[in-house]
C-alpha cells in the first residue's frame, strides 16, 4: 500500500504532528549527524528504503544493518528504473549484513559500522529491526538492557561523527512484558521518533511523534572500553581493522545472510 502525502503539517491533540511523508526524507537529508527513529505499520521499511534511494541517486552510498529479515531490494531496483538508473551501478552503492542475534547486532552496529562507514565514505546508515533479535528469552533481559545502552552510546558516538542514522522497526507488544521496556528505551536515544500508523478510515498516516536534541553522551576516548568489564558481547571485536559489508547483487531478490568480516 503506497504511503499518503500530507501537504499540510497539522497539530492533534496528543501532542504529536501528522507529517509529509516526504518531510522525513528531507529532514533526514538535512546536515549530517542525527539518530532519527520510524516505527510503526510494516510500511516504514518502505518508507526507509525510499529515504535510501534518495541518497543513493546523489551517489551517496549506503549500509544496511538488518535484524529482522526486511530488506527489499526490489524496492531500490524499481526507483533506479523509475530514475533510469543503471540498476547495476545503483546496487552497487548500497551495503548489507544481516544479525540474527542480539550479540550479532551488537556486534555489527557497535564494532564494525563506525570504521565501514569511513571505508566506503559514507555518512548514513539504516538499522533494520534492531530489538527483534532483542525479544528472544535466551538472552536474559539484564543482558540485552546492558547491550542496548551500550548500543546507544555508540550510536551517539557515530552522531557525533557526522553519522546520520536511521532506526527502522514494527510497533510490537512483547511478553513477558518486561522486554516491552526495551522500546521505550530505544525511544528515548532518538533525536526524532516517527510513527506510521492508520486513522479511523484505515489511512496510513506518518505522526511526528517527538523531536528533541541530545543531551551530552561521553565520547569514548582511544583504547577504552564501552562495554565494562561485565562483557556479555560473545563476539570478539576484529582486531585488523579490515571490515566489509555484503554489496547487494543487482536484480537480486533475496539476500543471503550477510556478514562483516
Amino acid at each position: 500500500m503506497p504511503v499518503p502525502l500530507y501537504t499540510k503539517y497539522r497539530q492533534s491533540s496528543s501532542s504529536t504532528a501528522t507529517v509529509d511523508s516526504s518531510s522525513i526524507i528531507r529532514a533526514f537529508a538535512e546536515k549530517p549527524g542525527k539518530v532519527f527513529l520510524l516505527y510503526g505499520d510494516r510500511s516504514v521499511f518502505h518508507i526507509s528504503l525510499q529515504m535510501a534511494a534518495h541518497a543513493m541517486a546523489d551517489g551517496n552510498p549506503i549500509a544496511v544493518v538488518d535484524g529482522c529479515n526486511r530488506f527489499d531490494v526490489h524496492t531500490l531496483s524499481r526507483f533506479a528504473r523509475m530514475r533510469k538508473i543503471d540498476p547495476n551501478k545503483f546496487l552497487s552503492r548500497i551495503f548489507i549484513s544481516r544479525g540474527f542475534t542480539c550479540y550479532q547486532m551488537e556486534q555489527a552496529i557497535a564494532h564494525k559500522l563506525p570504521a565501514f562507514l569511513t571505508a566506503i565514505h559514507s555518512k548514513t546508515a539504516l538499522i533494520f529491526g534492531l530489538l527483534d533479535t532483542f525479544y528472544d528469552e535466551q538472552a536474559r533481559l539484564g543482558e540485552v538492557q546492558q547491550i542496548l545502552q551500550r548500543l546507544l552510546v555508540s550510536l551517539q558516538n557515530m552522531k557525533a561523527t557526522g553519522a546520520s542514522l536511521l532506526l527502522v522497526c514494527l510497533e510490537r507488544t512483547v511478553a513477558p512484558p518486561e522486554r516491552n521496556q526495551l522500546f521505550a528505551t530505544l525511544k528515548s536515544g532518538a533525536d526524532r521518533v516517527y510513527k506510521l500508523d492508520s486513522n479511523e478510515q484505515g489511512t496510513l498516516r506518518l505522526l511526528l511523534e517527538s523531536q528533541r536534541t541530545m543531551p551530552a553522551v561521553k565520547l569514548l576516548t582511544k583504547g577504552e572500553r564501552q562495554d565494562g568489564t561485565n562483557r556479555t558481547n560473545l563476539h570478539q571485536p576484529d582486531r585488523s581493522g579490515i571490515v566489509k559489508l555484503d554489496k547487494v547483487p543487482p536484480r537480486t531478490a533475496q539476500r543471503r545472510p550477510g556478514s562483516i568480516r
